[in-house]
């Protein structure tokens, strides 16, 4: 027995290949069939979002003047952004654990990264370059939690870090490649295994010197022994 009734459902009613209307029997969401976006959620991410604008356009020109020359970024995102630069600059005076900045930083930028990608450089004109400096330090340790493909490669070689929000304990991409290494090193050497650490360049240079001078002193000794 039928759940419900087809003669219910509305016709699909959209545009075919020949003009006409489909006659397929739509959804009780959307009213669409599965061929014309039944089956569809919508976009969930905000760029998602900010695709489905662009799919209707009837003039490209007039659309990229908008988004080139007139710069028509909506009020509510712009609002959002400031609200956000605003929620850093309070984090860096209240917040002194570096480590939990650079995690309320990227709870801050996943809501609004992408606001603040539209609007980051207007505000530097408002606030001054030290805006940008704040502002682009919360998104580049956010691109390193989530991996972003941009900056995966901090993974595998040092980053000078940024002046604020950088996390000393590593990012989540860090972490994760820690663990697979680790996870290989036992299957390869076993649970004791610890390879021996070699040193830093710094490093090797202070020795370098250290036996240089303790040389020149050894030197000075046998002389004085002789005379």
């Amino acid at each position: 027995m039928a759940k419900f009734n087809l003669a219910n459902l509305p016709k699909c009613g959209a545009k075919t290949r020949t003009g006409t209307p489909c006659q397929r029997y739509g959804n009780k969401i959307n009213g669409r069939c599965k061929l014309h976006g039944g089956h569809s959620t919508g976009p969930k991410t905000k760029e998602g979002k900010l695709a489905v604008r662009v799919n209707a356009l009837l003039s490209y020109l007039s659309w990229f003047c908008d988004n080139q020359f007139y710069m028509k970024i909506k009020l509510s995102d712009a609002e959002k952004a400031l609200d956000a630069y605003l929620q850093l600059i309070d984090l860096l005076e209240l917040e002194r654990d570096p480590n939990e900045q650079a995690r309320q930083a990227c709870s801050i930028i996943e809501e609004n990264r992408v606001e603040l990608e539209m609007t980051k450089y207007y505000i530097t004109q408002c606030h001054g370059p030290d805006a940008l400096i704040v502002i682009q330090a919360a998104l580049d340790q956010y691109y390193k939690d989530s991996d972003s493909q941009h900056l995966h490669f901090h993974i595998y070689t040092p980053i000078y870090p940024a002046p604020c929000f950088h996390n000393y304990l590593g990012s989540e991409a860090e972490h994760q490649l820690f663990k697979k290494t680790l996870v290989k090193s036992i299957k390869k050497q076993g649970i004791g295994y610890c390879p021996k650490a070699k040193p830093s360049p710094l490093m090797k240079e202070l020795k370098k010197r250290s036996k240089g001078q303790k040389t020149s002193a050894k030197g000075a000794g046998l002389t004085a022994v002789d005379r």
